[in-house]
Parts: C-alpha cells; structure tokens; sequence
C-alpha cells in the first residue's frame, strides 16, 4: 500500500501532454516549429539573412541570404541538431558532410533567440 501511494504522488508531479515536452521542461517547446531570422555582418563584411527552423525530431534547415560589395548569394543546409549541454544554453549542428557548428550561450524569450554564432552575438526573431 505504501508503494502504490508513493507512486500516486509522485504521478502527481509529471508535465501533462498539453505542456512542455518531459524531455527538457520546454526549452525544445520554444525552439522548434517556428522560423528564426536574424540579420547580421560576419567577421569579413559579408551582411548576412539568416534563417533557420528546428523540428523536435532533432532534424533542421537554413537559408542564408549573404552580399558582399554589391555581389549576393543565398546557401541551403539541412542538418541535426541536439543541446549540447545540460543547462540548454547550447546548440550543436550537425551538417551532411561532417561539419559542426555550435550556437552558444543560447538565450529564448518570446519570439526572440540569441545566441553566439560562429564568434558573433545574432539575435533572431521567430515567426
């Protein structure tokens, strides 16, 4: 009897289906299944549209819209993704071919992501 009250109780406790994901209190909630966009110039001047999707499965996609001097070009990638840390304030992306790219000191409020990328503070804006 004791066992099947303290099963009870702690039941009590779980998040339900209609809350966050068990996995991680929501942090993948409020990552996934929106559109990121963020503006920005990296290290060599190259002004840069970046957007980016995360689905819960682990899987992603990005456009970068990038122009340099009057020259413009737009790069496709697919990639998995994973936290990176126990404290969900990093991202790694994993793309075909073998490259890794981390997003750290992730930060969510809102509609609003910001994260160090690549050695440049983004803030993107989810849509």
């Amino acid at each position: 009897m004791l066992l099947i009250a303290l099963l009870a109780g702690l039941g009590g406790c779980e998040i339900k289906g209609g809350d966050y994901p068990p996995d991680n209190g929501g942090a993948t909630w409020q990552l996934c299944n929106r559109m990121w966009e963020g503006l920005y110039t990296d290290q060599d001047g190259t002004q840069i549209d970046h957007q980016i999707i995360f689905y819960p499965d682990g899987t992603g996609e990005e456009s970068l819209l990038c122009s340099y001097y009057g020259e413009s070009w737009e790069e496709y990638y697919d990639f998995h993704w994973f936290w990176a840390n126990s404290v969900l304030n990093s991202i790694a992306l994993d793309y075909r071919g073998g490259g890794r790219l981390y997003m750290d000191h992730v930060y969510i409020d809102s509609n609003y992501l910001s994260c160090l990328l690549g050695g440049i503070y983004v803030t993107f804006r989810g849509y």
